[in-house]
């Protein structure tokens, strides 16, 4: 006579298999709604005009040199600012960098690059940068 003829077969590895597709549905979700959610833009590249001009550059050098003022800006300070903005800083060659490709929910690519010099103590001696900012055409 067999006790578990009134209980369905493998109850226990079905719960496990239902459970195991349940958490990869789960962060295939969440990976999902991460790649269509847009990443923040450093502030300063935030609102800028697609980089077609001259003018377009004058834009984001007056940002840096209003945002990082020569001569009383320490270096470690703007490295830590470029940071915690985005970008990537090596700050040995002395260059901070940007760089987001277009996603789902922003079709924009952005990219800039930031290129600073120290004074004789550790204050900021010369700051100078671009952007690239191209968005397709409808």
């Amino acid at each position: 006579m067999n006790l578990d003829a009134g209980r369905p077969p493998l109850r226990g590895k079905n719960l496990i298999i239902a459970a195991a597709l349940i958490a990869l549905f789960a962060a295939f979700g969440v990976r999902i709604w991460r790649f269509a959610a847009a990443p923040g833009v450093p502030t300063l590249l935030e609102g800028l005009p697609e980089s077609k001009t001259e003018t377009d550059q004058q834009v984001f050098q007056s940002r840096l040199t209003e945002r990082f003022h020569v001569g009383s800006t320490e270096v470690d300070d703007l490295i830590d600012e470029l940071r915690d903005d985005g970008f990537m800083v090596d700050a040995e060659k002395d260059i901070a960098t940007y760089e987001r490709g277009a996603n789902i929910s922003d079709k924009c690519r952005r990219s800039a690059n930031i290129r600073w010099s120290r004074g004789e103590g550790d204050e900021l001696a010369a700051i100078t940068g671009g952007y690239t900012l191209r968005c397709p055409e409808h």
